[in-house]
């Protein structure tokens, strides 16, 4: 009787482990699904961002600022050549060429600070031309200064899943 009862024990026992095995199998299960959960939420917040990333860009794209490269002939540091001089010193006044958001940017650098404060201060007569040519309006400004700081937050995530991934593996027992 006695080792009909110490069998059975170890049987009890024998069950027991198995049963322990698979809680901890189930236990991993689901925080596999767990993970799976966040990494897609994770992943769905990083396209909605660059989605909206995207339609933002879409707002300053394309040939968007006024030719500011008069200004940057009279009073900035060129390497026009002579054709180019030629063709921009016959631009009209009244005449609206366009620029990508880029190349104005770039004109403008050419352009000393001090020049630019000196001209906008007297601007007299062409006031509203010399402005166009020196100042980026302010809705284009704000996107042009939110788009990288967006841009730089995705890369963050990204790079920030890619570390979590890698410590995982790090730190994951062997099977």
């Amino acid at each position: 009787m006695t080792s009909y009862l110490i069998d059975k024990l170890e049987a009890l026992k024998e069950d027991e482990n198995k049963l322990k095995e698979q809680q901890r199998l189930l236990h991993e299960e689901i925080e596999l699904e767990i993970e799976k959960k966040r990494r897609l939420e994770l992943d769905g917040t990083i396209t909605k961002l660059r989605t909206q990333v995207d339609e933002l860009t879409k707002n300053i794209e394309g040939e968007i600022m006024p030719d500011n490269r008069r200004v940057v002939l009279s009073f900035g540091k060129h390497n026009y050549t002579r054709e180019e001089q030629i063709e921009i010193q016959q631009q009209n006044y009244g005449s609206v060429e366009l620029l990508t958001l880029e190349k104005f940017k770039n004109n403008l650098s050419k352009v000393e600070t001090e020049k630019q404060k000196e001209l906008l201060k007297n601007q007299g007569k062409k006031s509203s031309y010399v402005q166009n040519q020196l100042s980026i309006p302010l809705e284009i400004k704000i996107y042009d200064d939110i788009i990288p700081i967006f841009t730089t937050m995705i890369g963050i995530m990204k790079k920030q899943e890619f570390e979590i991934e890698t410590l995982k593996n790090k730190f994951k027992p062997d099977k």
